[in-house]
């Protein structure tokens, strides 16, 4: 028998939101998600955990949270690229293309896979002079563990797919922990 939770005023949206840890967890795999009214933009909170499949909600939140960041920076030259050169670049004269120099993915067109990561790195001088997202400005973000989220700030020069193995496993190995501890304080709690 499945559970419907409803949020239909921002009272409801933010227990919601204090709740999204346990909401993540396998305790509520039986409960659905439902958003009654629709000046609450949490659509993509209610999708992400009405998905039950861990690996299915991983790749749906990493690619949302991606189209969300392509979506800010569309037709925006933040970087002041000219001539396969950023603003940065130009004063010294020295690199092309900024950081992909070191990555494996990039070609003549960009960047060949979708690393979040990559896309929400700004260096200093750009941070300084423009409007750039941050973590905070992407609230799907909080529908990942706090060691997902770790994870996704430092996952540099990595394909998509790679990215979203290592967020898979890491989760399960989260579990995997948590059972092994509750293995070893069982075997203590008998041997008393």
């Amino acid at each position: 028998m499945k559970k419907i939770i409803t949020i239909t005023n921002l009272e409801e949206l933010n227990k919601f939101e204090k709740r999204l840890p346990f909401y993540r967890s396998f305790l509520y795999r039986r409960v659905n998600f439902s958003c009654g009214a629709t000046v609450i933009p949490i659509q993509s909170f209610i999708t992400a955990l009405n998905i039950k499949n861990k690996k299915k909600r991983i790749t749906y939140l990493y690619d949302t949270l991606c189209r969300q960041v392509d979506t800010f920076y569309m037709d925006k030259n933040i970087c002041d690229f000219k001539y396969n050169q950023c603003i940065v670049q130009r004063k010294n004269k020295k690199y092309q293309n900024g950081c992909c120099r070191l990555c494996k993915y990039a070609n003549s067109d960009g960047c060949s896979t979708h690393n979040f990561t990559c896309k929400m790195f700004y260096c200093f001088t750009i941070r300084e002079k423009n409007n750039i997202l941050t973590t905070k400005d992407l609230p799907l973000l909080k529908c990942f563990s706090l060691r997902q989220r770790f994870l996704l700030q430092y996952e540099y020069f990595s394909s998509r797919e790679d990215i979203l193995t290592d967020l898979w496993i890491e989760s399960l190995i989260i579990n995997l922990f948590r059972i092994y501890a509750r293995f070893i304080s069982n075997i203590i709690l008998q041997r008393r």
